[in-house]
């Protein structure tokens, strides 16, 4: 049975500001039907005017970690980084992360900071590093919002100036507001039974996925893997995650782009395979810390597709081939990942969701293979990346349609009538 689902709002406000912006963000989750929790993360607040309103607000546990379909995560921005506070409440959950307790968890973020450039991107981005650790899904502003766009059109999360007093102006409030309306419409699809919280593994999970991969009526999931396999072993990942994307019920297109060097003599993948997915597996070798040239002329060609909005709220992973074990395995996803936020996708990386992804080397972030252990990827790495094909079609099979027209009307003051 399907119910509504569960949002905590978590933050850390020194001033008041990030307070301002998950009140806003909290009030937009429950106008969306969540239930919704709006916490804090104790740390060095500033007494006077909105800052002892925020101490009014109930401090997160783990507990509520555990309840929660979708997370809104907000912070300060420090030197281009999360505040500290909130970042030891992240580092204090690791005993969550070792049961798979983190799992699935929709997550998305709002910071400030003093200067338009001081950080609001990088805070972030950093932000959900941590996350892809947890294996959570991480959806990002986007842009087909208009009131993301107005304030910035930051793809990554909601960011606002930083005031003093804590005042934030109306235009960042409404992009607070749509962004927790964003994140409900994605967590009510991961919500239910088998989700983390309510007590079990998360759908990618092999132990909890049989009998919940099957597609809703009508077709099969759409899954399309596209890579640069200019060398064997990325044609050879690329073959094992649609394996796997196969075997989880989708109907998958595997292609290549550029020359068909190792691509089985595939067609090459053209925009129109991206538009017909509902979600797509990008791979390449790594060059220079971000994925091959050949990769990101595709990624291009695909900006009409974006700017129309029609990629936003599918699913997107990567998977990478690398020199060296630490020429790129890690920075290259993250770069790629970058890109698929302004896309306005729902990341959803392996996280340490299945035994398979540490003994592979243990990348959160994707699978990747390094040509010094050998040409091809070995049987573990292989093993791995079905499990990523896999998880990437059953997380698909739930988000399917889920689309972002525009937040509903809002109105009267910026509080949620479910917080708690």
């Amino acid at each position: 049975m399907s119910r509504a689902p569960h949002v905590a709002v978590i933050y850390y406000s020194r001033n008041g500001t990030v307070h301002a912006l998950a009140r806003a963000a909290a009030a937009g989750a429950g106008a969306g039907g969540a239930h919704v929790r709006l916490l804090r993360v104790e740390g060095d607040q500033r007494p006077g005017g909105a800052k002892d309103d925020l101490r009014r607000v109930p401090v997160a546990t783990h507990e509520d970690l555990r309840w929660a379909d979708g997370v809104v995560l907000g912070t300060p921005t420090y030197f281009g980084n999360i505040a500290s506070p909130l970042k030891q409440f992240i580092d204090s959950t690791s005993d969550l992360w070792r049961e798979g307790a983190l799992a699935d968890r929709v997550v998305t973020g709002i910071t400030s900071s003093n200067s338009p450039h001081g950080g609001r991107e990088s805070t972030l981005l950093a932000l959900y590093q941590s996350m892809y650790h947890w294996g959570a899904l991480i959806m990002s502003a986007g842009h087909t919002d208009g009131a993301f766009t107005v304030t910035g059109a930051n793809p990554y999360g909601v960011s606002a100036p930083s005031d003093p007093d804590g005042t934030v102006g109306d235009a960042h409030l409404r992009a607070a507001q749509a962004l927790g309306l964003r994140l409900s419409r994605g967590a009510a699809r991961m919500a239910g039974p088998g989700h983390p919280g309510s007590g079990h593994l998360g759908p990618s999970h092999p132990r909890a996925a049989a009998g919940r991969d099957a597609p809703p009526s009508g077709r099969p999931s759409r899954i399309a893997v596209i890579c640069h396999p200019c060398e064997r072993g990325t044609w050879t990942l690329a073959s094992a995650i649609a394996e796997g994307a196969r075997k989880a019920g989708a109907e998958v297109r595997l292609l290549p782009v550029g020359p068909p060097q190792h691509g089985g003599g595939s067609r090459q993948a053209t925009p129109d395979d991206v538009e017909w997915a509902d979600a797509f597996a990008f791979g390449a070798p790594a060059l220079i810390g971000t994925v091959s040239p050949v990769l990101l002329q595709f990624l291009e060609a695909c900006e009409p597709l974006r700017e129309s909005g029609k990629l936003d709220g599918k699913a997107a992973t990567g998977f990478v081939t690398t020199p060296h074990p630490h020429s790129g395995s890690e920075s290259a996803l993250l770069a790629l990942y970058n890109a698929m936020h302004h896309w306005g996708v729902v990341i959803v990386p392996p996280g340490y969701t299945d035994p398979s992804v540490t003994t592979a080397g243990g990348n959160p972030y994707g699978i990747s293979h390094t040509a010094a252990r050998g040409a091809l990827p070995s049987r573990e790495t292989l093993d791995a990346a079905t499990f990523q094909g896999g998880r990437l079609a059953r997380t698909t099979t739930r988000l399917r349609g889920l689309t972002h027209q525009g937040p509903v009307a809002l109105h009267g003051p910026m509080r949620s009538r479910a917080a708690r």
